[in-house]
């Protein structure tokens, strides 16, 4: 399936925390249920978090946006996932690709792309591949060839979570100058075919599919970088930013579970004759067992936010686009915390959320089981054992995370 996309129309922009952003929250969660249970694209959905300018939160006020912070964005985001984590997820790349726009902004390069941001344009990823080269080798059978003033890109990619619903997607390519490039392109250009393949059982329509380039133009403005192996690295946030953006997600997901366990205890009208209580809302151990789904998702919202506060802290030590190297390893590794414990309960909370009501909470009409399969799928990005052993590894001897996005 090839699709293109229309500029996002002008409409006042709604700010989160406004009755009327919280509005537009509950009319995308209305349908969640049943846009999983049918497998159904949210257009419509992610169309109105663009035009209400959700894509521009962490704009400065004077570029169009909301001059939000870190935590403030991560916030919303878990709020965005509470309604919809498909819609949530689909953002991620974008928000991505803002702050490395912020990060630069002094280059007119970066400047243009924070216009179209402000104008309302939505940013996908096609990033990864398949095949035997390790993840997170900055290698790509993706090429980028040419001369400057007629340079094209070719290659397939997987993995490409947003570019569906997105207006311009960055790739990661090898060049035939031994180095490695992002290039920006639009999704509607010659020679960009999306499919709609990704087959997961969770996160099921974020459009992380296929993204197939043949003989794609690329303008020399919309190289962002290009880089040799041999380029002395610099301290970054970006990697630890993309992996608590899943993690945000989990923490909308585990408010949407303990809305269901509500739900679910208020509609059963009978219990077990050996119950506690002949109303299952007065049932000690079922209300027991809703108050540690809420305590759960409580602990995960704080330790997400905890560690947006770190992003900010090294964000806001920028000096020409690069943080302080103590407070970025600091954001990286609070971020790998994060996934080390979120990874351990988020999906044994949504498991239980089912005993709360019994054999008929695995009904297909209910569809509570979506909990589990979306978080289970989140929770699969990059493995989580790497991620303890560097943990205790850092505590013996000071270790730093690795330097890698896959990581």
């Amino acid at each position: 399936m090839t699709t293109t996309h229309a500029p996002a129309a002008t409409t006042p922009r709604l700010l989160p925390g406004t009755p009327e952003f919280t509005d537009l929250l509950a009319r995308i969660a209305e349908g969640a249920r049943d846009r999983d249970r049918d497998d159904e694209n949210p257009f419509d959905q992610v169309r109105a978090l663009k035009e209400a300018g959700f894509g521009t939160l962490r704009l400065p006020e004077e570029l169009g946006g909301a001059g939000f912070t870190v935590r403030q964005l991560f916030s919303t985001v878990i709020d965005v996932a509470h309604a919809d984590p498909i819609v949530a997820h689909i953002f991620r790349t974008h928000f991505w690709f803002t702050e490395e726009r912020l990060r630069t902004s002094a280059d007119p390069n970066s400047q243009r792309w924070l216009d179209e941001i402000a104008a309302g344009k939505i940013v996908g990823n096609a990033f990864s591949e398949k095949g035997s080269t390790a993840v997170g080798s900055p290698v790509f059978a993706t090429t980028l060839t040419g001369s400057d003033g007629d340079r094209r890109l070719n290659g397939e990619k997987f993995y490409s979570t947003g570019t569906l619903f997105a207006d311009h997607l960055t790739v990661a390519t090898s060049t035939d100058r031994e180095s490695v490039a992002t290039v920006v392109v639009p999704t509607d250009r010659d020679g960009v075919q999306i499919i709609d393949d990704w087959d997961g059982f969770g996160q099921r329509r974020t459009g992380t599919g296929t993204t197939i380039f043949t003989d794609v133009a690329v303008h020399p403005e919309e190289i962002l970088s290009d880089a040799t192996a041999d380029d002395e690295a610099i301290p970054t946030v970006q990697f630890a930013s993309l992996q608590l953006y899943i993690h945000a997600v989990v923490a909308g997901i585990l408010a949407a579970v303990v809305d269901d366990g509500v739900e679910l205890l208020r509609s059963r009208t009978r219990s077990f004759a050996h119950a506690s209580a002949e109303n299952p809302t007065d049932d000690p151990l079922l209300q027991r067992a809703l108050g540690e789904l809420a305590a759960t998702a409580n602990a995960v919202r704080a330790v997400v936010l905890d560690a947006a506060d770190a992003l900010d802290a090294a964000t806001a030590s920028e000096v020409d686009g690069v943080p302080d190297a103590a407070l970025a390893a600091q954001a990286q590794l609070k971020a790998t915390k994060v996934k080390v414990f979120v990874d351990a309960i988020a999906p044994k909370a949504a498991t239980d959320l089912l005993e709360l009501g019994g054999a008929s909470a695995s009904s297909r009409q209910r569809n509570l089981d979506r909990h589990w399969r979306n978080i289970r799928t989140i929770t699969l990005h990059n493995p989580v054992a790497y991620k303890a052993r560097v943990i205790g590894e850092n505590l013996l001897h000071g270790t730093p995370v690795p330097a890698n996005p896959y990581f």
